[in-house]
């Protein structure tokens, strides 16, 4: 899958969970590995983290499932800037 793709599948999990849907964007870093980073708006993190970290582990397994098995992907939460 494409990394405009793959980004836009990551931002439709992430909206899903948050109160704010508009405000999440993806941005990524390409390195070893595909880095992309979830941005939402101040105070959803916890939202995209899920207890325990079970919705994070989850969005991780569906884009590492989507992704190109050439390569590693790795998905994180980014701070949101207060």
């Amino acid at each position: 899958m494409p990394l405009s793709d793959l980004s836009e599948l990551i931002r439709y999990l992430a909206a899903s969970v948050v109160d704010d849907p508009d405000a999440v964007r993806i941005t990524h870093k390409r390195g070893s590995e595909v880095t992309y980073f979830i941005h939402v708006a101040i105070g959803e993190e916890g939202r995209v983290i899920g207890r325990q970290g079970r919705i994070i582990q989850a969005i991780r397994t569906v884009a590492r499932a989507a992704g190109d098995h050439k390569e590693r992907i790795q998905v994180d939460v980014a701070a949101p800037k207060r």
